[in-house]
């Protein structure tokens, strides 16, 4: 009967260590499937956009010293070729805002990203009436509209692109908290069965 007794103690406590560890295992992968999404999430996404975000910003800047040049000169040659300038960088601003906009991952960035580019279209179309005057040498008209308007909508511009930048900074340092929390659940989790275990087995002994 003692025998019996102890056999069917450690064939019960046999079993639920391999219980214990069929739900660890389980526990384990749901923990690195939630970590990896969210390096995924940081490295895939909010980093990318990050970069693109200022790529653009950059381009804004560069775009606008192409006005600001174009306004000082009176020599149609130089302002033809300042002209190309001007649509090769309005060219490779389009290709940035293409790829962040494939890289947009909530209705709040979108709302964000929708303003700039409702500001920004304005900024072009201010842009392009001071040009349109820089190309006839009216350099006072189109001095006045490149310090008023255009200074304008391109300061808020920049301030949307501020914003975006902090959004998805804020998105990386969410994902890395996920991640963070993540691993400490799957650590005290790991912890708590191996006490459970060792105690499981102190009591099959």
């Amino acid at each position: 009967m003692n025998n019996l007794k102890i056999s069917t103690r450690l064939s019960g406590a046999f079993a639920l260590l391999v219980l214990m560890l069929v739900g660890l295992a389980v526990a384990a992968m749901t923990q690195l499937s939630a970590m990896r999404a969210a390096t995924a999430e940081i490295s895939d996404n909010w980093l990318p956009s990050v970069e693109v975000v200022n790529a653009i910003d950059a381009q804004t800047a560069t775009l606008r010293l192409i006005v600001l040049t174009h306004i000082m000169n009176t020599d149609e040659a130089a302002m033809a070729k300042i002209d190309q300038e001007l649509v090769a960088g309005r060219a490779q601003m389009a290709q940035l805002r293409k790829k962040y906009e494939a890289l947009i991952s909530s209705p709040e960035e979108k709302k964000l990203y929708d303003e700039f580019a409702a500001n920004w279209a304005k900024y072009i179309g201010v842009n392009d009436t001071a040009l349109a005057h820089s190309r006839k040498n009216e350099n006072d008209q189109a001095k006045a509209i490149a310090e008023g308007e255009s200074a304008k909508f391109y300061a808020v511009s920049g301030d949307y692109l501020d914003k975006l930048i902090k959004l998805n900074h804020q998105g990386a340092e969410d994902a890395r908290a996920a991640s963070e929390h993540t691993y400490t659940t799957a650590r005290n989790t790991l912890l708590v069965v191996a006490a459970l275990a060792i105690a499981l087995a102190i009591a099959a002994a």
